[in-house]
């Protein structure tokens, strides 16, 4: 009887201690990060390195909000970089050969993002294959369509390609506005509507799920197109970006899209996540972590490293808190 109350102290200690890790460990890195950049090199905390990481976190935000109706139905999508590699070289190419408008390239990459999010979803959904070994199989193929269109060479955009890169609006990127109006969008529809209801119910339990009613393979097919045009979309976004698009365009992305949807709220389980403030937040802490590593001139392998870290950790917290689940 006596050692019963130290016992029952010392696991709220440890409970404790592992819910301030689980729920503020990853904060608590990144504003020691953050310090730490800021005291190695001033320049991080200004306004304009402010403006740049906003800019260059908005392109694979806009992936970002798509990933999420990908991971909250217990999937996962590889190919989002190749995506973007491919549908951006489909709309520069028409771009530069046409002369078509630049909104129409938009519309165009979209929909090239869309065929390959429609491959994924067919072949997931219908056909019962595993998210990670169809969509890597996808990735591969539209890196290499997309290297076909191009004859591996450089495309350099056309000149209307700088009115979307250095237009401003009250000082911000016009590409800020349009992830912050994609992940609105996307927070409307999975927390204001039937299909996104639907889409967390499958996460949770699919069988369950289709026994109540829903169409399991529709839901998840439109989860997977809609991930397409997100990528689509910011692979136009990310060449005006650059201006070009070169053979290494987006390489490695899909690691950086995944690992910033967990960290914001995603579950690799299904079932969970909130778009909004989740997909600003991840994107954010991870375009923040390598822009800081930058600017105190990094050596370039470490960055390799700390992505790899990112993801280790967002995927163990989410571990830890998907382990005192039942399903």
């Amino acid at each position: 009887m006596n050692n019963q109350p130290a016992f029952t102290c010392e696991n709220r200690k440890r409970g404790s201690v592992k819910d301030f890790f689980v729920n503020y460990g990853l904060y608590a890195v990144f504003l020691a990060l953050i310090g730490f950049f800021s005291i190695k090199n001033p320049a991080f905390l200004t306004v304009k390195n402010g403006v740049t990481i906003l800019q260059m976190a908005s392109t694979l935000g806009v992936v970002v909000v798509g990933m999420f109706f990908v991971l909250i139905t217990a999937g996962i999508d590889i190919s989002v970089a190749s995506n973007m590699y491919f549908s951006a070289v489909v709309a520069c190419t028409l771009l530069n050969t046409f002369k078509i408008p630049i909104w129409l390239c938009f519309v165009v990459s979209m929909l090239s993002g869309c065929l390959i999010g429609s491959i994924n979803g067919l072949f997931i959904a219908k056909f019962k294959m595993l998210p990670f070994i169809t969509t890597l199989a996808t990735s591969s193929i539209a890196r290499g369509l997309g290297l076909l269109v191009s004859h591996t060479k450089l495309i350099v955009l056309d000149q209307s390609a700088f009115v979307v890169s250095n237009t401003r609006i009250l000082g911000v990127p016009l590409v800020a506005y349009i992830f912050v109006l994609m992940a609105v969008i996307g927070h409307v529809i999975l927390r204001r509507t039937t299909f996104g209801r639907q889409l967390f119910a499958c996460g949770n339990n699919l069988q369950g799920a289709k026994k109540i009613g829903i169409n399991g393979e529709k839901t998840i097919f439109l989860a997977y197109l809609f991930c397409g045009a997100m990528a689509g979309l910011a692979g136009m976004m990310n060449a005006c970006n650059l201006s070009s698009v070169n053979q290494n365009f987006a390489i490695g992305d899909e690691f950086v899209v995944i690992s910033s949807a967990v960290v914001g709220g995603a579950s690799l389980f299904g079932g969970k996540g909130r778009v909004l403030p989740g997909a600003l937040i991840g994107i954010l802490m991870v375009q923040v972590i390598m822009n800081g590593l930058t600017l105190i001139q990094a050596s370039p392998y470490i960055y390799t490293v700390i992505r790899g870290l990112v993801i280790f950790v967002a995927v163990m917290i989410d571990s830890i808190k998907f382990s005192g689940e039942i399903r």
